[in-house]
């Protein structure tokens, strides 16, 4: 009778602890049921966003020439050294060239024996011409007297005046060819002494155009050879550069370079110091090996503050994008590929495949996924899931 009586205590404690059990796990899950998260938003904003392409490209003259010399000779003075700003046409350097000097000198003296022989033929045509005009008159007169009265005048003696007339007009004829054999060998002896003069203005190397010297590479005393004779033992005299006006030289890889055509905007970055810009040419096409579009942007220089062979930050707006959605980064979160996100819809969480674009370091651009002006939870006191009931921190 005990025994029954135990038994029948510890049943009851059993079904006791298991009721226990069972009504504490029910108020457990009914709790966490309506626990609410606690979550801070912001509304999905619409913006003007503007595509960049941020770019490190370096700094060139905007001209730049090496110069050389078009005659062989000694140096015999340099006028500048480098960082010496230099005009067009101003005079850089001087050669000597005795060889050429001397052959100057002997062609001279040829113009002038070529000249003194064209006189002696000229005076030989008006000799020769007397005589066939003396002749010419002689032939005439007699022949008029044989034609008025043949026995007065044998025709023999016709016939001698005209022979001698045509020898003379030969002999004036050979003097007037001479004359102009003269005149050739005058003619010639002058364009040589020209060529001659020319390649001696050559010794005087002239600056091609308006610039500062970059670099010397000879000095007075140094043979120099002429460029167009021999390029492989030529030495340059000077590098002159234009640097009032400087060009950005940036390479624009493939996904970005049809975005990119003269005219395009954009900043430079030099020193701390933003520089508006424009795209002034592009290569065209893309470099096969690196993928790149070469692309020059010309800047003023007048101040000499830049310098070619500096390096700078290009920044080149691609397009813009007027009245685009943007959340805060913080917002977003990744899933595999996918990118989520959290809004608030009448007291719960709604979660949200969207589709980014542009980002910044504290904004990213939605692309499809959201209309604006929803409310984007950015951060949660909790961990927060599809349907969860949050509770907006003000």
């Amino acid at each position: 009778m005990k025994l029954l009586s135990l038994l029948t205590i510890l049943s009851t404690l059993i079904a006791c602890y298991a009721c226990s059990r069972s009504g504490g796990a029910g108020s457990a899950l009914a709790q966490t049921g309506t626990t609410e998260v606690t979550v801070s938003v912001t509304k999905a904003q619409q913006r003007d966003l503007v595509d960049r392409i941020d770019l490190t490209g370096n700094l060139t003259a905007d001209e730049q020439v090496t110069v050389y010399a078009k005659v062989p000779g000694y140096l015999k003075n340099i006028h500048f050294d480098i960082g010496d700003r230099v005009r067009q046409g101003q005079l850089i350097a001087e050669l000597e060239v005795p060889e050429m000097t001397a052959a100057l000198a002997e062609k001279r003296a040829a113009v002038v024996k070529a000249q003194a022989s064209l006189e002696q033929a000229r005076a030989a045509v008006e000799e020769n011409r007397a005589e066939a005009e003396f002749a010419q008159i002689n032939y005439q007169r007699l022949k008029n007297i044989h034609d008025r009265d043949a026995d007065v005048l044998p025709g023999q003696d016709v016939d001698q005046a005209r022979a001698s007339h045509g020898v003379a007009n030969g002999k004036l004829k050979n003097a007037e060819a001479q004359v102009k054999v003269a005149e050739a060998v005058v003619a010639a002896s002058e364009a040589e002494i020209a060529t001659l003069n020319t390649m001696m203005a050559y010794a005087r190397i002239e600056a091609p155009m308006a610039g500062i010297i970059t670099q010397r590479f000879v000095d007075p005393g140094a043979l120099i050879q002429s460029a167009s004779a021999s390029r492989t033992q030529a030495a340059p005299v000077v590098t002159i550069a234009r640097v009032d006006r400087v060009r950005a030289i940036v390479d624009v890889p493939e996904p970005s370079a049809s975005s990119v055509q003269p005219g395009t905007t954009g900043a430079l970055q030099v020193d701390d110091a933003s520089i508006p810009a424009r795209v002034a040419r592009t290569g065209g096409t893309l470099d096969p090996a690196s993928r790149t579009l070469r692309v020059e942007i010309d800047v003023p220089n007048a101040s000499g503050r830049l310098r070619p062979g500096m390096t700078v930050r290009v920044s080149l707006e691609l397009r813009k994008l007027p009245g685009s959605i943007t959340v805060p980064i913080a917002a977003i979160r990744a899933q595999g590929s996918d990118r989520l996100l959290f809004i608030v819809q009448d007291g719960k969480a709604k979660q949200v495949k969207v589709k980014t674009g542009l980002e910044s370091p504290d904004w990213i651009q939605i692309v499809d996924g959201l209309r604006g002006g929803e409310e984007v939870v950015v951060a949660s006191a909790g961990l927060l899931n599809d349907g969860s009931a949050v509770s907006v921190r003000p």
